[in-house]
């Protein structure tokens, strides 16, 4: 009996749990125009940001793109986790932190 609460306690905390797309963080297509662009970066390497409706792309020196998800206020991190992406929008320009893993 013990352990069918237990299991009955897990499955219960799966269907409750949020869904990966109720964890991203919304961004008003406003802010995305802080966002799109070319960025040099400091190892030489090139960032550039795309969109296109509510979805938006990185591409790395010209590789093939990758999907963003907004995790927080112009935050995001690619859809396969290989790269987290901070934007920091300054006078004139936008600064951009990457984090490769």
């Amino acid at each position: 009996m013990k352990a069918l609460l237990v299991t009955l306690a897990a499955l219960l905390a799966l269907l409750v749990a949020p869904s990966a797309a109720a964890r991203d963080y919304y961004i008003a297509p406003s802010e995305m125009l802080e966002v799109y662009g070319t960025y040099p970066l400091s190892d030489g390497d090139v960032l550039r940001i795309e969109g296109s409706g509510n979805r938006a792309w990185a591409r790395l020196n010209g590789t093939e793109r990758m999907r963003l998800v907004a995790v927080g206020p112009l935050e995001f991190v690619t859809q396969e986790g290989r790269l987290k992406l901070r934007f920091e929008p300054l006078p004139f320009t936008t600064e951009v932190t990457v984090e490769r893993r």
